[in-house]
């Protein structure tokens, strides 16, 4: 793979973890309610669980890719378009508030903030929908069992430092309030970045469509 691809990945993976959802709200109620010690752990954790689907996503686009290629550019259309869509869903968040269910049970044990943040992670069936529109445009049958894993990896370890990152900012109260007012410009800078590389890989499958079928 090329650096471009790499950084490209990294990128889109980089939004799709900065993307306000179930989970943020899950580790920073953790964080401020036990401590950062257990953010970590659950980040940890919940890192594992993208790095788990990410992986099932790469696999089995690989086994598409080698038994029916020329369904590919249709799943990376369909994938540019979820992806359309997240980013349109980013653009029209509201600013986000710590609220979370009470029904949440506090874990008490490093245990215990395993399992909360890695079914945090598994429980959201969008996540594998995600990694299939990403990892579709770069799907080769050329690339080896490490480049796979490495890609799995990578998406793995960015969705950890992110929530260790969020983990440790909830206790610090500048750091909080700066992105606490300016959510709106983060949500449409992240939207519109996410957007516009959406249309960029629907031409670019388009391209391939038309390539295969002169």
């Amino acid at each position: 793979m090329s650096f471009f691809e790499w950084l490209t990945i990294f990128l889109v993976c980089l939004i799709g973890a900065m993307t306000p959802g179930p989970s943020l709200i899950v580790i920073i109620y953790l964080t401020n309610s036990k401590n950062f010690i257990s953010g970590f752990i659950a980040s940890l954790a919940h890192g594992f669980g993208i790095f788990v689907y990410a992986l099932i996503s790469i696999f089995s686009l690989s086994m598409i890719v080698s038994i029916l290629p020329s369904i590919i550019p249709i799943i990376q259309i369909l994938g540019a378009i979820f992806l359309i869509y997240v980013g349109s869903k980013i653009l029209l968040s509201k600013p986000f508030e710590k609220e979370v269910d009470n029904k949440i049970k506090l874990p008490k044990t490093a245990i215990e903030s395993i399992v909360l943040g890695l079914t945090t992670s598994l429980i959201n069936p969008k996540i594998l929908i995600f990694f299939t529109s990403i990892f579709s445009q770069f799907i080769n049958q050329d690339y080896s069992i490490y480049t796979k894993f490495g890609m799995a990896f990578l998406a793995g370890i960015i969705d950890s430092a992110w929530y260790i990152l969020v983990s440790y900012s909830v206790g610090i109260k500048v750091v909080e309030n700066y992105i606490r007012l300016r959510q709106k410009l983060i949500f449409l800078i992240l939207g519109s970045v996410l957007i516009f590389f959406s249309f960029y890989l629907v031409f670019k499958a388009i391209k391939y469509f038309i390539l295969i079928t002169d």
